[in-house]
């Protein structure tokens, strides 16, 4: 199988009757998978990066078909559940870490984001996604598992205080250990880390629900609405109200 690179492209070879070609641009970015998919969880559009770690030679193999349909289980399985949750309506992906395939078919960790595509009438048509490989080195897989459980226990209790001692005591590791391994994957430290998720996930639901802002508040793991309102103002430059009416 032919795992070279695709030759340079020119940008008006991006722009494909009147479609952007993110497939063509992200064909140039190999530690980096590129995919859109329709509302079935079918790939549309894949880049060079998706095919080969699918196993396959040519684009056009990989169309069509889903994430459970290529990937091996419990991979495939996992990917298609996620898929169908955005395309469901549910909060997008963004920055999960998680493992995937590489090249030699052998897992790997990588930072997954994946959003809903909408038509002008705001309907879903489809999603969007991308999953970067993670350059730093995360020691051994039981310590990456580890990190990667954190992560979710975060995205999974945004409504709780979330002290770094019992995130860093969920993986096993030290609080120093821990802010170490969230820093080389995010570059952040583990409190900003949590910090951003709060701040993100109130983001969200200011923008798609008309929950009360006390209600996103006690939501993201705030108290009360003022110091939920200091802290996203400190973060956003905006009050919550402000930044809903935005939409």
């Amino acid at each position: 199988m032919d795992v070279s690179l695709p030759a340079p492209l020119s940008p008006g070879l991006l722009i494909d009757h009147g479609f952007f070609r993110g497939d063509l641009l992200f064909d140039h970015v190999p530690d980096t998978v590129f995919f859109l998919k329709d509302t079935q969880g079918r790939y549309t559009a894949v880049n060079h990066t998706l095919v080969q770690r699918c196993g396959f030679e040519h684009k056009a193999e990989l169309i069509g078909q889903t994430a459970e349909q290529v990937f091996p289980l419990p991979l495939g399985s996992g990917f298609s559940q996620q898929d169908q949750r955005v395309l469901q309506g549910g909060p997008p992906i963004n920055a999960q870490l998680e493992l995937h395939l590489y090249g030699n078919r052998q897992p790997g960790w990588c930072l997954t984001w994946k959003v809903a595509v909408t038509d002008p009438q705001g309907r879903i048509v489809g999603l969007a996604g991308l999953s970067r490989d993670i350059q730093q080195p995360m020691g051994s897989t039981k310590e990456a598992a580890a990190v990667s459980r954190v992560i979710e226990h975060v995205a999974q209790h945004l409504d709780s205080p979330l002290p770094l001692e019992e995130l860093a005591a969920l993986a096993g590791l030290s609080v120093f250990q821990l802010d170490q391994r969230i820093r080389g994957l995010f570059g952040v430290t583990a409190g900003q880390y949590v910090l951003r998720a709060r701040i993100e996930r109130a983001c969200d639901l200011l923008r798609h629900s008309r929950d009360p802002i006390s209600e996103v508040a006690l939501t993201c793991g705030y108290a009360d609405q003022a110091s939920f309102t200091r802290q996203f103002r400190k973060s956003v430059g905006l009050t919550p109200s402000a930044y809903r009416a935005m939409k």
